[in-house]
């Protein structure tokens, strides 16, 4: 039985998208108009709110397209702090201090 996981890796799969890239890179690859939102807009449609889907909520169409797949898993989380640096670094540095 397919899973809308394995439905959703398919389309991105389909639009050639690196599914090893974090956030940053599927927000600019999920870019609103582009073939790729239109097959993830047309696939999630029937989930989607109305008023995200006409473009009249507090969330536009793509950033809820983007937060599904990132629920399902298929976006990596990120892998810097928010100063940029490795999540690791920080905690790699001080244990070579020790």
């Amino acid at each position: 039985m397919r899973t809308e996981y394995d439905e959703v890796k398919e389309i991105l799969v389909k639009h050639d998208v690196d599914l090893d890239g974090d956030i940053d890179y599927m927000m600019e690859t999920i870019v609103y108009g582009e073939p790729l939102f239109q097959e993830l807009y047309e696939y999630f449609m029937g989930d989607m709110p109305y008023d995200v889907a006409k473009g009249r909520g507090d969330v536009m169409s793509d950033e809820w397209i983007l937060d599904r797949v990132q629920a399902l898993g298929l976006i990596k989380e990120e892998q810097n702090d928010p100063n940029g640096l490795p999540l690791n670094f920080t905690n790699r540095y001080h244990q070579e201090e020790a």
